[in-house]
């Protein structure tokens, strides 16, 4: 250990010492209002392409230190305001003071997660859909699926996400898209769920959404898109924010539903804690759920917590660790009694059963300059997931898995020359289970990717890339997958952006898919080592548009795409057996072809309106048929308004109904094929008393405002419609 301690670092100096001999400078200044000179606090100062950057203070001022001289882009952004960028010759102290435009139309300006680094997001070259900050502030939402519901053309149920029509119904194996927490991902080592609801909303800052085959650069199970969770970071001052919430189901319309005439409630308790000092961060969270259900058999409670450390050392590096703890205890659910008893489970269901999932993830960053142009980061994290059911072990019915899911990459991202970048990488996956219907396996995914950016005659933003992955499983064959993507953006006055891209996606087959040996709900899953990787290929076409309507900005984007599968991997029943069977397959050929319009713009300075389209053409190639478990329209929309310390929002989705549903799922649920199209209104009020001196702020919401029933999941009945009521407490 001795030796393993001097050698690691012997490594850190000597990866450091370019910055030792290099001789260094520094740039500060001031952040101004364009129109009035008002100073600007929390704007934020990066310089591209490095790790530096800084926050201006309450007068409005920013320093970075310790910058080797050469030509840099800064970026300056602060939210409301258009994003400023730069290009300037630093070879002594310089002070530099900029400018802000207010911005009339709302939208996303700089993103991380299509590069692996933060980039003007008009300079990505795929679609993306991004919640800011201010989307979470003025909802009385108690997780972070009630969040993105409104996402246009993604579906977030338990435990899986969907975008533009990848993911069908998955009998909770498996996802297509890719979760990621500050880039680190969070998919559990032996079913591969992706679930956001282990994450306390509080702790967020911001979600993207990529939308597309992101496996060039995320690798495994980015088939469908990527999304990442970006957390808060403190910056200004001490805050402990302090959240209670409460709220009830409203009775349901029919008799049949009414299966006790208790007020069923849900109830939240949140506290997080933000302390900024000098050099070091610190952000921690606890939520306490309470969550009695709109149906009988569907009770929880759950405990989420998060803490991040982050450790500024001098100016050229930084240090973070973070750890994560979910608990949750609940019914052990079932499908619907029948759609006339969709408040009940079957007749036959043992109304004893629960079930206990624990997660418990930890991890570290190490981010540091490397010389003049290059800086490198170092992950390594540890997801543990643990879930158990009440039954004795000898029960037919018990259910029992605990898997470790181990992440290191080491990234290297070199500036070039102006606007130029290239991101080298290798990262290592290694999943262990222990289960009673998986039995003891192993996971190993090695990957290396690398990815280059040019800017040319300052108006085309050209991005290729290749990722490597081999993946070696128990019991099953080696396979070695190559992902490649291509893109291209061109810029015409900064108004108009055309954008085009290719890639390709694939996932891995999980442990669960594989060795699944499971009774559960009147069928049983059988194992299927033999399975053989998922691919995709994904071609967009795409612009986005800024215009004056009327006198107001607005933004306009739009998009063309095509997604090609082969080999997915789906479940197929065999009915000859004694009791309904599943077993895993590679047998589907499918293709979603689409478009995706999108529109955002200020009616005044108090309210904004945004708006979206998305139309899927999902086919089936095997039976010339429309693909399982898809809908082909999604609308959604939002009403903002905003005056002084009153905020309201409307928010509206519309999903059409799914076309087609497995057949063989009448051996094991009735009324399976009941399904209607989604639509789903919410309305959300905040009033903040900051204007008396007293500091909290009233949230009220009404999710599901029409009581509008439909089908969440097969044979599960959606949440009916919940008004709640929250107190927010400031304390600075």
């Amino acid at each position: 250990m001795i030796m393993l301690r001097n050698i690691l670092i012997t490594a850190y100096f000597i990866i450091l010492l370019p910055n030792l001999l290099l001789p260094q400078i520094q740039i500060s200044g001031y952040i101004y209002d364009q129109v009035d000179n008002k100073p600007l606090i929390g704007a934020r100062v990066i310089l591209d392409g490095t790790i530096l950057g800084a926050i201006t203070d309450q007068n409005g001022r920013y320093q970075i230190s310790k910058i080797t001289p050469g030509w840099y882009s800064i970026i300056v952004l602060l939210p409301g305001y258009r994003t400023l960028k730069e290009t300037i010759l630093l070879s002594k102290d310089t002070i530099i003071n900029f400018y802000l435009q207010y911005q009339d139309i709302i939208k996303s300006e700089v993103v991380v997660t299509a590069s692996r680094r933060m980039q003007v997001l008009s300079d990505v070259p795929v679609s993306m859909s991004v919640l800011e900050t201010e989307y979470f502030q003025n909802k009385n939402y108690y997780e972070l699926k009630e969040y993105m519901n409104f996402i246009p053309s993604v579906d977030v149920n338990s435990d899986n996400i969907s975008i533009r029509g990848s993911s069908g119904y998955q009998f909770g194996s498996g996802s297509r898209v890719t979760l990621l927490l500050d880039g680190f991902p969070f998919l559990s080592g032996d079913i591969g769920e992706a679930n956001i609801n282990i994450f306390p909303p509080e702790i967020v800052s911001r979600v993207e959404v990529l939308k597309g085959a992101g496996s060039a650069i995320y690798g495994n199970s980015a088939m469908g898109g990527v999304v990442n969770i970006i957390t808060k970071i403190p910056e200004e001052q001490t805050l402990l924010l302090a959240k209670a919430s409460t709220g009830f189901y409203t009775m349901p319309k029919y008799d049949e539903w009414k299966y006790t005439n208790k007020i069923r409630t849900k109830n939240s308790l949140a506290l997080t804690y933000l302390l900024p000092r000098n050099s070091m961060k610190l952000l921690l969270a606890t939520q306490f759920l309470n969550d009695e259900s709109y149906r009988n058999f569907n009770r929880s409670n759950g405990i989420n917590f998060f803490g991040k450390f982050i450790n500024q050392i001098g100016s050229a590096s930084t240090f973070s660790f973070f750890t994560l703890l979910n608990y949750k205890f609940s019914d052990d659910a079932s499908y619907w009694k029948s759609v006339q008893y969709a408040t009940l489970p079957p007749d036959d269901y043992d109304l004893s059963r629960r079930i206990t999932k624990r997660r418990l993830a930890f991890g570290a960053d190490f981010l540091s300059t490397i010389g003049k142009n290059s800086f490198f980061s170092a992950k390594s994290s540890l997801f543990a997931t643990d879930f158990e059911s009440n039954l004795p072990k000898s029960d037919i019915n018990y259910r029992q898995s605990t898997s470790y899911s181990n992440f290191n990459e080491f990234q290297i991202t070199h500036h070039l020359f102006e606007n130029s970048f290239l991101t080298t990488g290798i990262n290592l996956i290694n999943n262990w289970v222990h289960s009673q219907q998986y039995g003891t396996r192993k996971q190993n995914v090695l990957s290396t990717f690398t990815q280059a950016e040019f800017k040319m005659f300052n108006k085309l933003n050209a991005t290729g890339g290749i990722r490597l992955d081999l993946d070696v499983s128990d019991s099953s064959d080696k396979y070695f997958e190559i992902s490649p993507r291509f893109g291209i953006t061109y810029k015409e006055l900064e108004k108009l952006v055309l954008r085009s891209s290719v890639g390709k996606g694939f996932r891995v087959a999980t442990i669960s898919e594989r060795f699944s040996s499971v009774r559960f709900s009147g069928f049983t899953i059988e194992p299927n080592p033999d399975l053989s990787p998922e691919r995709s290929w994904n071609f967009e076409i795409g612009s986005s548009l800024e215009i004056d309507i009327f006198g107001k900005k607005s933004l306009f984007d739009f998009s063309i795409f095509y997604s090609r599968y082969n080999n997915l991997i789906e479940p197929q029943f065999d009915t000859n057996a004694s009791t309904p069977t599943i077993r895993f397959f590679n047998i589907s050929e499918a293709e979603i072809k689409g478009l995706d319009f999108s529109t955002n713009f200020r009616l005044s300075k108090n309210i904004d309106y945004n708006l979206s389209f998305v139309y899927l053409d999902p086919l089936d190639l095997n039976t010339k048929d429309i693909l399982k478990f898809r809908s082909k329209f999604y609308f959604t929309s939002g009403l903002n308004l905003s005056f002084e310390k009153l905020k309201m929002s409307v928010l509206y989705k519309y999903v059409s109904k799914i076309v087609k549903v497995e057949e063989q799922l009448r051996f094991i649920l009735r009324d399976y094929y009941v399904r209607v199209p989604v639509h789903l209104m919410d309305l959300n009020l905040s009033y903040n008393f900051q204007n008396f001196d007293i500091p909290f702020e009233v949230t009220f919401s009404i999710q599901n405002l029409l009581d509008y029933y439909y089908v969440d999941l097969v044979g599960n009945l959606a949440p009916t419609r919940f008004i709640s009521l929250g107190v927010n407490f400031r304390i600075k």
